[in-house]
């Protein structure tokens, strides 16, 4: 009897490779893998963000610009009032990447390999709402912006102040009015916080260059009579930059620096210091025309003007604190204009930018002759977006339970004979 040879169904050979990492992205082993881990990064950044406050926290444990990092906590002491936060050496994965590769998972396995039949619609429909969800925190994280707006009544205003962003401000005068202003932005002066780091700053509209050193998250330009330096702080025309404590509420730092005019060809002219909390801005002549040189907030364009017309507070009874406040304003766009009311937990949406209602001043006096108010500017054009995800999610589910009930009511009943 001659011995058969039988060959390997299709069934039992071998995966690929790309297939087999398909088959791991989609996997339910992945997905319970990234919950447990967004899980421990939540409760990691709940500790940190009572140390270090919300905005460096965010910006440390969802940067995209990083794979791994390492999470700090409070030590049971202060100093100068503010918690001390110690590093735990133990790597944790960017909170922005976990969450990626979770909507990747969550796309694959429940939508594109995901059996679709009429009656899987409610569930499709759910986590497509998750899944949309999680690319609007992204659009978020990447292009959010947001900053403050003062305005006195009747006073109109087209710029907002940005909560965190500084930048230093050169302004050319001219008969004793600036003519024109040139910045060094943000982005290429915050690595200079770090101690020693300097860096050159070609300035090719003007005829001198600046350097930049001794950048200081939160300080303050202090006088030496007064307040004697106690670090060592170099000291310039008798004022020299304290180091004030580091907040919680880092939109409440006001930074400082050293800079040096330096000549075209690399000699040093003179030394200044300027601070987003100083009131008035250094002077230099050089080649006898004067520039002002000051740090301030940045400030960024809204694509309208807004125009505060009243502002209105109610006081709790027998007391002087706020019970609720709102301020009629006018948008102002390309001639047109619209009235709007903007209060408490009713702000005001437009273009992709929404007001709301933060603060007002001054507090300190009972019937001040002139209010002014205070909006949170927020630009985000994912603003919506977890409403219309909490929409879907909730057509989704109501669906499938409506199509669960009709199949059980229509389930044939079994007759119990007694």
């Amino acid at each position: 009897m001659a011995n058969a040879t039988s060959k390997p169904s299709s069934n039992n050979k071998t995966a690929s490779v790309p297939s087999r990492i398909l088959n791991v992205l989609a996997s339910i082993q992945l997905a319970t893998f990234l919950i447990l881990a967004l899980f421990v990064l939540t409760w990691f950044a709940t500790l940190e963000q009572t140390v270090n406050g919300l905005k460096p926290m965010m910006d440390k444990y969802f940067n995209w610009k990083q794979l791994f990092f390492f999470p700090e906590i409070g030590r049971p002491w202060q100093e100068d009032g503010v918690l001390i936060p110690i590093k735990i050496y133990f790597p944790m994965l960017s909170g922005f990447w976990l969450c990626a590769l979770f909507t990747l998972n969550l796309t694959l396995g429940g939508l594109i390999r995901f059996r679709k039949t009429p009656q899987k619609l409610g569930i499709l429909l759910s986590h497509f709402s998750i899944v949309f969800l999680m690319v609007s925190a992204g659009v978020t994280q990447l292009t959010e912006k947001r900053g403050a707006l003062q305005i006195y009544e009747g006073k109109v205003s087209d710029a907002a102040q940005d909560y965190h962003h500084e930048v230093i401000e050169v302004s050319e005068l001219s008969e004793g009015k600036v003519t024109q202003v040139h910045l060094i932005d943000w982005e290429l002066l915050k690595d200079l916080r770090n101690k020693d780091r300097e860096r050159l700053f070609k300035m090719k509209a003007l005829p001198f260059d600046l350097k930049v050193s001794n950048l200081i998250e939160n300080a303050q330009l202090t006088p030496e009579q007064f307040v004697p330096p106690q670090k060592k702080e170099p000291v310039l025309d008798g004022f020299y930059l304290k180091k004030l404590p580091r907040q919680k509420e880092t939109e409440a730092h006001l930074g400082g620096a050293e800079v040096t005019v330096v000549q075209k060809d690399g000699s040093e002219v003179t030394k200044l210091l300027v601070g987003s909390r100083s009131l008035h801005p250094a002077t230099v002549t050089f080649e006898g025309k004067d520039y002002l040189l000051r740090m301030r907030k940045k400030l960024w364009p809204l694509p309208f003007g807004i125009q505060l017309d009243e502002f209105r507070v109610e006081r709790d009874p027998g007391t002087r604190r706020a019970a609720a406040f709102e301020s009629d304003i006018t948008r102002l766009d390309d001639g047109e204009s619209e009235e709007v009311l903007i209060e408490m937990n009713e702000p005001m949406r437009r273009e992709g930018w929404t007001f709301f209602q933060a603060n007002w001043g001054p507090q300190n006096q009972e019937n001040p002759e002139e209010y002014y108010s205070v909006f949170e500017v927020v630009r985000n054009p994912a603003d919506q977006w977890p409403l219309y995800s909490l929409l879907v999610s909730m057509v989704g589910l109501i669906g499938h339970f409506v199509y669960r009930l009709v199949l059980f009511l229509k389930k044939p009943r079994k007759t119990v004979h007694s």
